[in-house]
């Protein structure tokens, strides 16, 4: 039950920071600027509850390793990605590359040896596949030629995530605990994006009268804390596979958003979620 909720939870937030993107790029704030925004803010709050708990990420050689490769596979070059294809591929194809993660984590899975091939499981992850297909081929056109080449450039988005979900098991720090390896993963890609935008001279500082975007980014540094720290204790108690399954929930999270007859549903899955969160900051504290 713990690991569902984390799931839907996760996946619900994951869904919720993909609208306050677009809101935010809407508004004036570049992609990568956004994005680096949301991890070093993210990240300092993980770090803040790390440092409560006496707990903070270690700067072991080992653990730097960790950070970065994980921050690199699962969110810099992924997100970064999905937020300059979104806008030229439409919500439709950007929510079938969400919900492709499984599968392919699966595969990786059996590759590295941490998961065996069992029919079941893969026929259960295809047909959640087939089940968001199904939900977005009302919306999907034949692709022209230009946009055949945005989504070869988009297929790097769910080969990257899987990656990211096996490699953060597969070498996850003996002993470590979720809440400073998530910290030391969001803040080593706000690096990366900070990096990319200060060469590109495109860091977008939004100034002290523009409440509306900083409002948009306070608003995702607490979405998307709170999506990691149910990300990394999913991933310590379900393993890569299942918490890849959050695409799922993502996927039909953003085609259900403004539709009445989820609204119940959503809101439950929030009180759970935020009881789930409130109760792990209580007893970091």
């Amino acid at each position: 039950m713990k690991a569902l909720l984390l799931l839907l939870g996760a996946g619900v937030l994951g869904g919720t920071s993909i609208l306050l993107a677009k809101l935010a790029v809407g508004a004036g704030l570049t992609p990568l600027s956004y994005l680096f925004w949301q991890c070093a803010g993210a990240g300092g709050v993980l770090l803040g509850i790390s440092a409560l708990r006496r707990d903070l990420p270690s700067l072991a050689p080992r653990y730097l390793r960790y950070y970065f490769i994980a921050g690199l596979v699962s969110l810099a070059l992924p997100m970064g990605v999905g937020y300059f294809m979104v806008p030229r591929l439409g919500a439709a194809l950007a929510g079938v590359f969400t919900a492709m993660p499984p599968l392919i984590t699966y595969l990786l899975s059996m590759c590295v040896g941490l998961e065996r091939a069992r029919l079941g499981r893969m026929l259960g992850l295809m047909a959640g596949f087939i089940g968001v297909l199904f939900l977005y081929l009302p919306q999907l056109s034949a692709p022209d030629n230009t946009l055949l080449v945005y989504l070869l450039i988009a297929a790097i988005i769910p080969v990257s995530l899987a990656m990211g979900n096996v490699y953060r098991t597969a070498d996850w720090p003996v002993g470590a605990n979720p809440i400073p390896l998530a910290a030391g993963m969001m803040l080593a890609s706000a690096v990366y994006c900070l990096g990319f935008e200060m060469m590109r001279d495109h860091l977008v500082i939004p100034s002290t009268d523009q409440g509306y975007i900083w409002g948009i980014v306070i608003g995702q540094i607490i979405v998307a804390a709170l999506m990691y720290m149910c990300h990394f204790e999913l991933q310590r108690v379900a393993g890569p596979v299942y918490l890849s399954q959050i695409g799922y929930i993502m996927a039909v999270k953003h085609i259900s958003f403004n539709k009445t007859h989820f609204v119940c549903f959503w809101r439950v899955v929030w009180q759970g979620t935020a009881r789930c969160a409130m109760r792990r900051i209580g007893r970091a504290v």
